[in-house]
């Protein structure tokens, strides 16, 4: 069973199926194991009332449980999230899925369960901005879904998109995005209420859902007081504090789920404290019951479960109480996940105060860890200029080609893309040369961890921090022909990736390797690598199976060593049908968050299925290869 499916058969009840009977249970005595035996036979009776269509019977046997449960977990002293209780909360929360779903009730409300967390923690990213196409601040806009297609399978979780960008393992894929993945609670609470049909339950499917989650008040709510920071204090509540209440403390005290009536979803809600009164006093931490706590002064302890604070936290917390519980951030009032930067931004900020010669010197004591992880026992040769550091195991002068020709294509991408940094990428641009094929390989092993397959000659690697800029290439000799580019194309196409990935974004490969290969093509006439291009792509259009035209332009339709072919064509067909200045266009506009689809028609007026049509067909043996049905 993969991650994926796992995850998501946790978070969907109706997937699971436990056993109570043969449990260990070494946390409880012999007479509570037979009380708990007796509550798993209770929970038996909901289902069968449930498969009897006895709804009401079931309801009423389901309250029994539940209030069964909570004496006993009251009178054994034992929390609820001790290990004995696990399979009987299972058990439950299957009847209680099961129930929902045959009764058409469901066990979770979208209005009251599922909108809260999605305007906690997907609007701000899909409201009328519509990234990716697809906006969330209204149930109107699950049913539309966005430019990847339906966001909803009801009664189906694991094929419903949604829970498959929540529960992904790469935290590049997954959502919300540059964010902390969502807790096992709130995963658990959609997929559950998808199983149950992903049914509405308010009056009006375009109420905003920031609305539509509000409760009516039960009398005035404690005021909050919100004092703003004045720039002295040595603690920064968003940078030093807010962090690990997103991340840690929010999974119990978000607006979803207020345990003990406190949500940290907002600096304001903090400040108001919950049902045992305030939790922060300004000033005093005897007074604060948010330091008691985590500062293990009285029990329970917090935070609950495995997640444990770091030292410096605690430390930061204590003077930020002392220095009078200030707020630093744009709106007491906004979520805080909006508003705490991520660890990315905070290693930004921290790169940005690094002058161009401390980031220079990071960039080289880096590449040359990065070799040693490679080549334990060799030390690399290495030359360095105002914007490259070249790196490897080839001769001198070998370097010193490559870093002439480097230089040469930096004052062409300046010139076509109309630049005026005064460096292309801060830190410089490391390029590892390494003259045998076995030493290319052996660095994406060390450094990627991955397999390369036999046709990729080279790879660009820069982050949006620039905390990693780099080239790596294998020495493929400067003769070319029709499997071989020769070593200055090779460098010009990746060079020019490298240049692309610096604006940040997410770029199909086929926009990365083919603006390269492109541009290589300028100065390259007649190479016989580049001539055989258009050919290789038509067949490829022959050979691989493609449901939609569009697809084409979609990133991971083509393997590796198809993307060269297909991206050289493809750029090379849009900048004839718009120019260069529309190609730049269309990938400002995927690098700021559109999809394929949104750009073409904003740049080029048409559809992905027209254009990737009119592309197939202008290659050798065009044409798109249907799908079988």
């Amino acid at each position: 069973m993969t991650r994926f499916n796992s995850l998501v058969r946790l978070c969907c009840v109706a997937l699971l199926a436990f056993a109570v009977v043969g449990i260990s249970l070494a946390a409880v005595t012999p007479e509570q194991k037979k009380e708990l035996k007796d509550i798993g036979a209770d929970i038996g009776k909901v289902t069968s009332f449930t498969s009897k269509k006895k709804f009401d019977e079931a309801e009423a046997a389901l309250k029994e449980v539940e209030d069964k449960l909570e004496k006993f977990v009251k009178e054994a002293s034992i929390p609820e999230t001790d290990p004995a209780l696990k399979p009987i909360h299972v058990q439950l929360e299957k009847a209680k899925a099961q129930l929902g779903k045959s009764s058409g009730k469901g066990t979770v409300s979208f209005s009251k369960d599922v909108a809260p967390i999605i305007a906690a923690k997907c609007i701000s990213c899909h409201d009328d901005n519509a990234r990716g196409g697809l906006r969330l601040d209204t149930f109107a806009g699950f049913e539309k879904g966005g430019g990847s297609g339906a966001l909803l399978v009801p009664g189906n979780a694991q094929n419903s998109r949604l829970m498959q960008k929540l529960v992904v393992p790469n935290p590049q894929q997954r959502m919300p995005k540059m964010a902390a993945a969502l807790t096992e609670n709130e995963i658990k609470a959609i997929g559950t209420w998808v199983v149950e049909g992903a049914k509405f339950d308010g009056a009006d499917k375009t109420t905003e859902l920031a609305a539509l989650s509000k409760k009516p008040a039960n009398g005035p709510a404690p005021k909050a007081e919100v004092v703003k920071a004045t720039g002295n204090e040595t603690v920064s509540f968003i940078k030093d504090v807010a962090p690990t209440i997103v991340n840690i403390c929010g999974g119990c005290h978000s607006d979803a789920q207020k345990r003990g009536g406190l949500s940290m979803a907002t600096f304001e809600k903090l400040m108001q404290g919950g049902d045992s009164g305030r939790v922060v006093v300004a000033g005093s931490l005897e007074g604060s019951r948010l330091w008691r706590l985590v500062n293990a002064d009285e029990t329970p302890v917090m935070p609950a479960g495995q997640a444990r604070i770091t030292k410096k936290w605690h430390g930061d917390l204590k003077k930020w109480i002392e220095e009078g519980a200030k707020f630093d951030g744009p709106d007491a009032k906004r979520p805080l996940r909006q508003i705490v930067p991520t660890e990315e931004q905070l290693e930004a900020e921290k790169l940005a105060k690094l002058s161009p010669e401390e980031f220079a010197a990071k960039r080289i004591k880096d590449s040359e860890a990065q070799w040693k992880l490679t080549f334990p026992n060799g030390e690399p040769r290495q030359i360095s200029s105002k914007e490259f550091i070249v790196m490897g195991d080839a001769s001198e002068a070998r370097l010193k080609e490559v870093e002439g020709w480097a230089i040469d294509h930096a004052k062409s991408l300046r010139t076509s893309f109309n630049v005026k940094d005064d460096l292309l990428w801060k830190g410089k641009l490391t390029i590892f040369v390494m003259k045998e094929r076995f030493g290319y390989e052996e660095f994406n092993n060390s450094v990627h961890k991955r397999e390369v397959p036999r046709e990729v000659l080279g790879h660009s690697q820069v982050t949006a921090t620039m905390d990693e800029a780099f080239i790596a290439l294998q020495d493929i000799g400067d003769a070319a022909s029709e499997t071989s580019p020769g070593m200055q194309v090779s460098l010009i196409e990746h060079v020019t990736g490298a240049f692309l990935k610096r604006g940040g974004g997410t770029l199909p490969d086929w926009v990365i390797r083919g603006a390269g290969l492109s541009l290589a093509g300028r100065g390259s006439a007649g190479n016989p690598y580049l001539a055989a291009l258009p050919a290789q792509a038509g067949a490829i259009l022959k050979e691989v199976r493609i449901a939609k035209p569009e697809e084409v332009f979609s990133n991971g339709t083509f393997a590796p060593g198809e993307v060269g072919p297909i991206g050289f064509t493809l750029v090379n067909f849009m900048m004839s049908r718009g120019g260069p200045n529309n190609f730049g266009q269309f990938v400002r506009n995927l690098q700021t968050g559109d999809n394929p689809e949104a750009a073409l028609k904003k740049v080029y007026g048409t559809d992905g299925k027209t254009l990737a049509l009119a592309y197939a067909n202008s290659l050798p043996a065009g044409g798109v290869k249907k799908a079988k049905k």
